[in-house]
């Protein structure tokens, strides 16, 4: 069983693994069961150990209410070379488990569409926190936001976010296409400067899909000749659902909800966040979202 040390040189024996991924290995903390810990498949650059590094320092109570920040590093000797870290144990699901109506039966079975709107506040305050301390996610998508069972969301895989450091900001080089706005498609991530902006977008996109049953604000019937993917129509800026959408040779696909559905203020907002680059800010999305929950009928 391998043992990695935190930077105090404290040793955790990690046996039992909880989740795996293209960069890393998840395993539970026998010290500590409100931690978990993620081991890297390869060794890590020195800018990323010092990305890590640098989060563990200056982690805070506004972040780690939010999101299972990294609280620490982990090296496989004492002191030796950053090999992962540790980070809150959150037992949640991914949202897509929630917007998704078979899983939401299961994992949800009590979930009302008041409880979606509740949720889609606490995803966007979620943001909020992130934003005030100056750090954007990048790569938004629905793996990246979990929901507990009371609608709270957390927001995990931290370490591949774009973070503020002072003057200068550790780079996201990595995201998904239908979470990534218009600006970002066929870009070189690596290369891209993540903005609030991007994360608007990302951040409406997933509360059009917890209001809209799963559905995805992009994925349309195209009207023209070829085949249209949704990073097409989100670069062409074909939303679906839109007043013009008719104009953008797009139309919604029968059987779903209309923006007429939500409040007009919500549907003005996913128009903005859609079809121009003023895309709603979290604290707009708190305000309109707690308005519709409390003049449901």
């Amino acid at each position: 069983m391998p043992t990695f040390y935190d930077s105090n040189g404290k040793s955790y024996i990690l046996s039992e693994q909880i989740g795996r991924g293209g960069e890393g290995t998840v395993f539970a903390c026998p010290n500590d069961f409100k931690l978990v810990a993620k081991i890297y498949h390869e060794p890590i650059t020195d800018e990323k150990a010092e990305k890590l590094r640098w989060m563990a320092d200056n982690q805070n109570d506004r972040l780690l209410k939010v999101a299972a920040w990294i609280v620490d590093t982990l090296h496989e000797t004492p002191n030796g070379k950053v090999a992962g870290f540790l980070m809150p144990n959150v037992k949640a699901k991914e949202i897509h488990e929630l917007y998704s109506l078979k899983s939401r039966r299961v994992y949800f079975p009590d979930a009302t569409w008041q409880f979606l709107v509740h949720t889609s506040a606490n995803l966007a305050r979620a943001f909020y926190n992130l934003h005030k301390s100056e750090h954007v996610m990048g790569d938004v998508n629905h793996g990246n936001c979990v929901v507990l069972a009371d609608g709270t969301v957390k927001l995990i895989d931290c370490d591949s976010y774009s973070i503020k450091k002072g003057d200068s900001r550790y780079v996201c080089e990595v995201g998904v296409g239908t979470h990534l706005a218009p600006e970002l498609q066929g870009k070189n991530l690596r290369d891209a400067e993540r903005l609030e902006t991007h994360d608007n977008f990302g951040l409406a996109v997933i509360i059009f899909q917890l209001l809209f049953l799963g559905r995805h604000p992009f994925a349309g019937i195209y009207l023209g000749a070829e085949d249209k993917s949704i990073e097409d129509c989100i670069r062409e800026l074909r939303f679906a659902y839109g007043s013009d959408a008719k104009l953008r040779q797009v139309k919604q696909p029968p059987g779903t909800l209309s923006l007429s559905q939500v409040s007009p203020r919500i549907a003005l907002m996913l128009e903005r966040a859609f079809l121009t680059e003023l895309r709603p800010e979290p604290h707009e999305w708190i305000e309109a979202l707690e308005d519709l929950s409390n003049n449901l009928k």
